[in-house]
């Protein structure tokens, strides 16, 4: 029997390891994952780098698609009935259904969320049980996602399958080559196809550089907040949401600050964090604190910050850069890579529908 071709992933955050997922699965191609952060830092308990974007996400299935973007409409609800039956089906994944509100300030061209119509309990907020500067709302079973155990499980999965990890960091593209032809007999083996999938580091990679990267800075606050239940997002500016995970903490924030590469928290940020929260989530604060003054409350639930955590979403001008491209190396000549990156604060929600496409990108380029 003739070897299986070799797919080297470039990258370990969502899009990387549901990609390596979907690539094993397949049963054509033998994975290798080369990224400098990998899931194993959360399992450590090790300081992250705010440029690894997939571990500070809330997350939660909230659709960014417009209502005439119907590509990434069709993989957001795809992504979404993949995750679902997951949530029903493997709670070790961290992932759960739970009431979903989001709460619009505006409405582009007067039009509700194309998501309204497309999942099936949509439920739309009567008007006069809105805030008063919120002109439409809908409420909806949706899943969160407790992202350091998802992004672990997926790790576990690849372990199980036979998927190499190898945490080294990479400077360009080609080297993704070197890693995996290392060895006598690697030599001997047509050249891996490579998956790029390292999200805003295609910023900076050599042979990628790609300047329609920028990040989207995002401040969030890890609280302790049993009692909230619910993932509530209000889209507007600014924009708030809460998302509780399963083990009584919540992710509250947030901002959406383009261009910006500041690690640092603001105080200032996580005080409006804190109000814009609660306005949106009174039970993140115990039932027996409804006689406290608003200050109160921002100072109760500020005592049970966790962590004040900063990441940067991977977005780039003209949508995620999806195709195949062919470069010739010095040591191994052309080389088929297949570019997944670009997600911004999408990701999750359509991860496991880019993989699906990188798989038949990969497949066209065998």
């Amino acid at each position: 029997m003739s070897p299986k071709q070799r797919v080297v992933v470039v990258g370990a955050g969502i899009i990387g390891l549901s990609t390596a997922v979907k690539l094993q699965e397949s049963g054509l191609y033998s994975v290798t994952v080369v990224a400098e952060h990998t899931p194993n830092e959360i399992v450590q308990g090790m300081k992250m780098s705010s440029e690894w974007a997939s571990p500070w996400a809330g997350a939660h299935w909230r659709p960014w698609s417009s209502n005439d973007n119907f590509s990434l409409q069709e993989k957001e609800l795809s992504t979404f009935h993949e995750l679902m039956a997951l949530a029903e089906s493997n709670p070790e994944t961290g992932i759960n259904k739970v009431v979903g509100i989001d709460l619009f300030e505006s409405l582009d061209g007067g039009e509700k969320p194309w998501y309204a119509n497309a999942v099936s309990d949509a439920c739309e907020i009567a008007i006069e049980s809105l805030p008063d500067d919120v002109v439409y709302g809908v409420e909806y079973t949706t899943l969160v996602i407790d992202v350091p155990k998802y992004l672990v499980y997926l790790m576990n999965q690849l372990i199980a399958q036979g998927v190499r990890i190898i945490e080294r960091r990479i400077n360009g593209i080609s080297e993704a080559v070197e890693v995996a032809t290392e060895g006598s007999d690697a030599l001997q083996l047509p050249n891996p196809i490579v998956v790029n999938c390292t999200g805003i580091g295609s910023l900076t990679l050599g042979g990628v550089n790609d300047k329609k990267l920028y990040p989207i800075r995002g401040q969030t606050l890890l609280v302790r907040a049993p009692d909230a239940k619910r993932t509530i997002t209000r889209v507007g500016n600014p924009l708030g949401y809460v998302i509780p995970r399963c083990d009584g903490t919540v992710i509250i924030g947030g901002t959406a600050e383009r261009h910006s590469w500041d690690t640092h928290p603001s105080n200032v940020t996580t005080k409006t964090i804190l109000r814009g929260a609660l306005d949106l989530e009174p039970a993140l604060v115990a039932k027996d604190s409804a006689h406290l003054s608003v200050e109160d409350k921002v100072a109760d639930l500020q005592s049970r910050i966790i962590s004040v955590n900063v990441g940067f979403r991977p977005m780039r001008d003209g949508g995620v850069r999806l195709e195949n491209e062919v470069i010739t190396t010095n040591n191994h000549g052309n080389v088929q890579i297949v570019h997944c990156y670009g997600h911004g604060g999408f990701g999750y929600q359509s991860s496991v529908a880019y993989a699906k496409a990188v798989v038949e990108l990969v497949d066209l380029a065998v």
